[in-house]
């Protein structure tokens, strides 16, 4: 009985240093999985615009923690919502970029993030005008975890979308 409980007792100790590894880990990859789902949203929101040759958006609600595709009139206006997709716990946007440096080609002068990413019929990205767009390339989402790791998603200036993961240990973003 008594090795019995001395082998519970170390399987205890053990249990107790990995946990909250095991737990940061999980709270690291849902962060990593919904900027992979975002990216994936903005790509489907893109390629709905030229395949339907219709101006589409995707908004982010961070209130309710979620991005919305939705269909727009030729005119950047009157949105139809076509899908929601929520974030899972533990991970929010941020309005602006959390460190000094910024992801990609991101300017140093642009400091808040995109409430909304804009695709014309063409399937790039631009600043909605009424009746046309202007391309832009200042679209980047950020998100972060209770651990305060941060990723962004970014639209080039072509519309390729890229996912970046910040690195604390060389204070830059990199590109996944």
């Amino acid at each position: 009985m008594l090795e019995i409980l001395v082998v519970v007792a170390i399987i205890g100790i053990i249990a107790a240093f990995a946990l909250p590894g095991a737990l940061n880990f999980v709270k690291g990859y849902r962060l990593h999985a919904n900027a992979s789902a975002i990216a994936a949203q903005l790509n489907v929101t893109r390629f709905r615009a030229t395949s339907q040759y219709t101006p589409y958006r995707l908004r982010v609600d961070a209130g309710a923690g979620s991005t919305i595709r939705e269909r727009l009139s030729t005119a950047y206006g009157s949105a139809q919502a076509e899908e929601s997709q929520f974030l899972d716990r533990g991970v929010r946007f941020l309005s602006a970029c959390p460190v000094s440096a910024k992801p990609g080609t991101i300017g140093s002068s642009v400091t808040a993030a995109s409430s909304s990413v804009y695709f014309n019929t063409r399937g790039l990205p631009v600043v909605p005008v009424s009746g046309s767009g202007i391309s832009n390339n200042n679209n980047v989402i950020y998100l972060a975890n209770d651990n305060d790791l941060y990723d962004a998603v970014t639209v080039s200036l072509g519309g390729k979308v890229t996912i970046w993961n910040y690195s604390v240990g060389t204070s830059a973003w990199v590109a996944r």
